[in-house]
């Protein structure tokens, strides 16, 4: 009760209208001349076209102003681009905390959202989020230049048809987060700058646009904790990561040409890793980290698992795996991560894969078994197809630590085959007296 008794009455309002969505605060404009204009000085707004399309918000919103109605969404898209051009400008809050701009359609003009972004700079906005995706004839947004020297923006996401042009008196001294997601680049240089020059960014995400402009990228920022690069293929043929105190790395790498080089990650202690090629520079580098989940689709991972023979790469630290492959190699590549990670605690397995790829299991039964299941393994998660069980009964019989083992079945089995499975599974003989043996359907 304390913590609210400090504030005005129409303070009071402005926060606890901060909680609701942006067009329900709009809404409570109608309800008395004390309510009027006190959306306008919410500091956190949300203008995302879906939604506000959602139940005919602007068609009710504006019945109660006048008589006529409007069906089409161009109709109310059009509404909605007036509204905010008139409305925006109005915002008193005297920090923007935040601004969120969502637009699919043409009507959304590339010049409208650029005065509506340097209306939140003007007010310091800390976090701006823009999505805009353009269609036929429709320029990509440009940005307003003051966007790359704004001393409050503490978080920054962009997201396709937008053009990132950065200019040379570039500054963004309070930017932590920044997220790409397929966006343009002017050339090479702009893209590098702002990657670069943000001297206590912590959080970034690239998600580089197929076809792209951008051949090379080097993320060389001491004070990133964590780092998403999401390269599709045919884009970056060449990138490298130098970030001494990541915390957090998740690659996905689709592109066949590229080359990498990852180094300087002593503090890693998570890393998710999805790709096709270039798999064997990524592992090596990844070996000091707790968590790992991977996702492999290509047959060049099982030479991988022959590399692991000859250069003896192990993973020392590691307590949880997520695997996921989709692979005719699978068993023989699990069998050789169980292999490489002596302290493993929990194991996720996930097979979408069809019923002629589980045959090389039986190849398993002429080695020995791998130690992390004789003497850490504690909980165990498994979801695949009736092929799979052969691999379950594997782990259950040869885990002597084992406390929780999930098996789950979801809805694309049959019921015949959840039966085959789950009877076959109950029924075998386990390692550990102890585990308690969990059947989910999905």
């Amino acid at each position: 009760m304390d913590k609210i008794t400090g504030f005005s009455d129409d303070e009071l309002l402005v926060k606890i209208l901060s909680f609701l969505p942006t067009k329900f605060a709009i809404t409570t404009s109608v309800l008395s001349k004390q309510w009027k204009f006190l959306w306008l000085r919410v500091p956190k707004l949300v203008f995302n076209e879906r939604s506000m399309y959602s139940s005919d918000f602007f068609d009710r919103y504006f019945l109660l102003r006048d008589t006529k109605t409007y069906s089409k969404a161009s109709e109310r898209c059009q509404r909605m681009r007036c509204f905010i051009d008139k409305n925006l400008p109005l915002h008193s809050s005297p920090v923007m905390e935040s601004l969120r701009l969502r637009f699919y359609n043409a009507l959304f003009e590339p010049e409208a959202i650029k005065l509506w972004v340097e209306i939140a700079i003007s007010r310091c906005v800390k976090e701006l989020s823009v999505t805009f995706i353009r269609y036929k004839g429709i320029g990509n947004v440009l940005l307003p230049s003051s966007l790359y020297t704004c001393k409050s923006l503490v978080t920054l996401e962009l997201k396709y048809d937008i053009l990132v042009d950065v200019p040379h008196a570039f500054g963004l001294p309070s930017l932590k987060t920044l997220h790409l997601r397929r966006v343009i680049y002017a050339d090479e240089e702009s893209f590098q700058r702002l990657i670069s020059n943000s001297s206590v960014l912590e959080d970034l995400v690239l998600e580089l646009h197929p076809g792209g402009n951008v051949r090379k990228l080097a993320v060389i920022i001491p004070s990133l904790l964590s780092l998403s690069l999401m390269m599709p293929d045919q884009c970056s043929e060449e990138y490298r990561i130098d970030t001494p105190s990541l915390k957090y790395l998740k690659v996905r790498d689709y592109c066949k040409s590229s080359s990498s080089l990852i180094e300087n990650m002593p503090k890693l202690e998570e890393a998710e890793i999805t790709a096709g090629y270039n798999i064997r520079r990524l592992l090596e580098l990844v070996t000091s980290v707790k968590r790992l989940s991977i996702a492999i689709s290509l047959d060049e991972f099982a030479e991988a698992a022959e590399y692991n023979d000859e250069h003896g790469i192990v993973f020392n630290e590691l307590q949880h795996l997520k695997f996921h492959i989709n692979h005719a190699y699978c068993s023989k590549v699990l069998y050789w991560l169980l292999i490489a990670s002596p302290k493993l605690r929990n194991l996720e397995l996930r097979e979408p894969i069809s019923r002629d790829h589980m045959g090389t299991l039986v190849c398993w039964k002429h080695f020995s078994v791998p130690q992390c299941l004789l003497s850490s393994l504690q909980t165990f998660k498994w979801r695949g197809r009736v092929d799979g069980k052969d691999l379950v009964k594997y782990i259950l019989k040869n885990s002597c630590q084992l406390k929780t083992a999930t098996i789950m079945f979801g809805p694309e089995l049959d019921p015949q085959e959840k039966l085959e499975i789950e009877t076959e599974v109950k029924f075998c003989f386990r390692g550990s007296s102890t585990c308690n043996l969990k059947v989910l359907h999905l």
